[in-house]
């Protein structure tokens, strides 16, 4: 597990961009299981996983949505952004076709609020990162692979 201290959202931003070039270089877990409070920086960061990955438009929770799809530029990647904070059941997950999206190689999925749907993700090879509110900017953020 790698513990980082950010000093702002930032430097939030810059570790998500070091994750993302790593999952497409390495292809590395596709899924990314996001965690912490509110405000605790998941959406900073998936912002900046996704900037890193020539998305231009703007990158907002799906919290009412649910789902969001990105089609990452001059790739054959698509980044699937989660927010599960609304869902209550497993199988709400698995209706969006969760299981298929995730089968495909080519797609990566950023999900905030994973715990709730714990179960589903335990099995599947995953990074998760968990975020944890220190002070108005700063955030302990513990990666593991």
């Amino acid at each position: 597990m790698e513990k980082i201290i950010s000093k702002s959202s930032l430097e939030t931003q810059e570790i998500a961009k070091n994750i993302a070039q790593e999952i497409i270089a390495n292809k590395r877990a596709n899924v990314v299981l996001l965690e912490g409070e509110l405000g605790g920086g998941k959406t900073t960061f998936s912002q900046g996983f996704l900037a890193s990955l020539g998305v231009t438009q703007a990158v907002t929770s799906p919290t009412f949505v649910i789902m969001k799809s990105y089609a990452i530029p001059s790739s054959e990647y698509k980044v699937y952004h989660l927010d599960l904070y609304r869902l209550n059941q497993e199988w709400e997950v698995l209706d969006l076709g969760i299981m298929d999206i995730i089968s495909n190689p080519n797609n990566i999925v950023l999900i905030e609020w994973a715990s709730k749907t714990a179960k589903i993700w335990e099995n599947l090879p995953h990074t998760k990162i968990s975020f944890e509110v220190i002070n108005s900017s700063e955030r302990n953020i513990n990666i593991n692979p």
